[in-house]
Parts: structure tokens; C-alpha cells; sequence
């Protein structure tokens, strides 16, 4: 085999990727996660009209890739966007630029990067994904009030 050959075999091998996992994350657990975050924001959801809905295009297309959506209405007016970071478990609101960190989502997250073997990743590469300059972290006496770029 001549060297070009070997040399073109050798960048084709270089250049392939592992394939892509796909984590899953069921309705259920969207909805029970959506549900600590609101009722940590003081939510009161036995209220009638405060409800639910999982958030899709109308190609059942989630808003954000890699996110499941879900919104919490009331009056059947959207008054938070949750969005959940299936690989890591992260809670944000990217309508409003916020990130939950309430004890309850930490364990949350905690227990989706052990399930899933993945890592955390950085405030930053979250703010990329949704669309945000600046991060406001709730509850803010947890940690600083916000991250900037």
C-alpha cells in the first residue's frame, strides 16, 4: 500500500465519530421534575387554574434540542418555560434566562449525570444552547446572583 493511501485511510479513520447516545427521559419524569421546580417557586399546583403542558412544535419537535419542555400556565397564560437538559438534568426558564438550583433539582441533576454517565457542563455552554447572554441563578442566595458573559 502506498503511503497516500495509508495517509488517507488513516485521516478517514480519524475523522468518523462515535455514534450519538440518545438519552431518554419519560413524560413523567418531566412532569414530576416540572412540578418540584414550581412548587419551590411558591407554585400552588391543587390551584385550578394553574396546569401543566408538555411544550412540542407542531412537528412534535422539542424547542430546544437536547431540552424537554415543559410550561406551567395560569389563567391558561405561560408563566414558566421549563426546560430540562436531558444529559445532565439542569432546569432552566429560557424565556426569562433563568437556571433553578433549589436543592431538590441539584439531587435531581445529581442522580441524571450518575444514570447517565455524562458529565456537568458549564453555565456558558447552557447560556449557547438556550439562547442566553446572562444566567440569573434561582434561589440567588445560593449562589451569585448571575452569570455574565
Amino acid at each position: 500500500m502506498s503511503i497516500l493511501a495509508l495517509a488517507i485511510v488513516s485521516i478517514a479513520l480519524s475523522t468518523q465519530t462515535a455514534p450519538k447516545i440518545i438519552h431518554f427521559m419519560p413524560i413523567s419524569t418531566i412532569v414530576r421534575v416540572a412540578e418540584m421546580a414550581a412548587r419551590d417557586e411558591g407554585y400552588n399546583l391543587d390551584a385550578e387554574d394553574i396546569f401543566l403542558d408538555i411544550m412540542q412544535g407542531k412537528d412534535r419537535k422539542e424547542p430546544i434540542p437536547g431540552y424537554k419542555s415543559i410550561g406551567l400556565y395560569r389563567d391558561g397564560h405561560l408563566v414558566r418555560f421549563y426546560a430540562i437538559r436531558v444529559d445532565t438534568g439542569d432546569i432552566v426558564d429560557p424565556m426569562v434566562c433563568e437556571i433553578f438550583r433549589y436543592p431538590n433539582l441539584l439531587e435531581f441533576k445529581r442522580k441524571t449525570i450518575r444514570n447517565f454517565s455524562t458529565k456537568e457542563v458549564s453555565l456558558e455552554m447552557i447560556m449557547d444552547e438556550i439562547g442566553c447572554d446572562k444566567m440569573q441563578i434561582i434561589p440567588s442566595e445560593a449562589s451569585p446572583k448571575s452569570l455574565g458573559r
